[in-house]
């Protein structure tokens, strides 16, 4: 009953909007219809999008394995107000090797959001294993993903491409990821594209009497949004606990020490990832 009064909403939107947001609502839906059967549990040792920082690695959730996951930041910019931005998102297992990504992100102060990822914005992605680690050949992924503009000043569909790569030295993690985005509209004075580049390690703590958590920090950097302008560079570090075999925890903080002068001197987060 919620899908149909939404489809209906949407459809009263005048002209191509409308018809955008209709579509994009009927994708979804169909997604949704792909989901496999329920099963598992989640892992603390894998790492996902922002859970709780910018960081994956090259390993999709199991074939037939959802993982529902929702996190809280705060932002403390060095111009600008402060922000709270809410970060839901499905992870699903739909294939062999093959993991699929709905998520978005609610921010306060939205009108001030400029970039791919607006306040709003529904985002695809696809992250598809090409490998397992090898003793001489670390695991690659690559993950392509969509972004819709379904959010508050938001125009054109966005796309972007990242390759992913996770390396074992005894109970170390490495992970790099490296990807570009394609702007489907620039607006202003925004660049029609943007490198990003994020190197990060992970290690159990405790193992092998415990396998509860896992630490993990990155180093980041990425061309500015807006032409001109340097890049937000920085630091981050989180921690993921295995609350239950289904329920993981996760909260992390950092800072982007260079940067445009609306970058973030501080931000931290809280999150939960549940499995079904």
């Amino acid at each position: 009953m919620l899908l149909l009064h939404s489809r209906r909403g949407l459809a009263d939107i005048p002209g191509t909007e409308g018809a955008v947001k209709v579509r994009i609502l009927e994708t979804v839906t169909v997604l949704l219809l792909m989901l496999p059967p329920l099963a598992a549990a989640l892992d603390h040792d894998n790492l996902d999008p922002n859970r709780p920082i910018a960081i994956e690695d090259a390993y999709p959730v199991p074939h037939g394995e959802i993982g529902v996951e929702g996190g809280v930041l705060f932002n403390d910019r060095k111009q600008g107000n402060s922000r709270w931005v809410f970060q839901p998102q499905i992870l699903i297992g739909a294939f062999a090797n093959t993991q699929i990504e709905l998520s978005s992100n609610l921010a306060t102060d939205p009108a001030t959001v400029v970039g791919d990822d607006r306040s709003g914005d529904l985002s695809l992605g696809v992250l598809y294993e090409l490998n397992t680690e090898t003793v001489n050949v670390p695991a690659f992924a690559v993950r392509a993903g969509v972004g819709f503009p379904t959010g508050v000043n938001s125009q054109g569909v966005d796309t972007e491409l990242t390759g992913v790569m996770t390396r074992s030295f005894g109970r170390w993690r490495t992970h790099l990821n490296v990807g570009y985005t394609f702007l489907g509209s620039p607006q202003d004075n925004e660049r029609s594209g943007w490198y990003r580049v994020v190197a990060a390690v992970s290690y159990p703590l405790g193992y092998p009497t415990s396998f509860r958590d896992t630490i993990i920090a990155n180093v980041f950097t990425r061309q500015s949004n807006v032409a001109g302008q340097t890049n937000p560079t920085g630091i981050g570090m989180g921690l993921r606990h295995q609350v239950s075999s289904r329920v993981v925890l996760d909260m992390g903080l950092g800072s982007e020490f260079a940067g445009p002068p609306d970058r973030s001197v501080f931000f931290s987060t809280v999150g939960l990832s549940v499995g079904f």
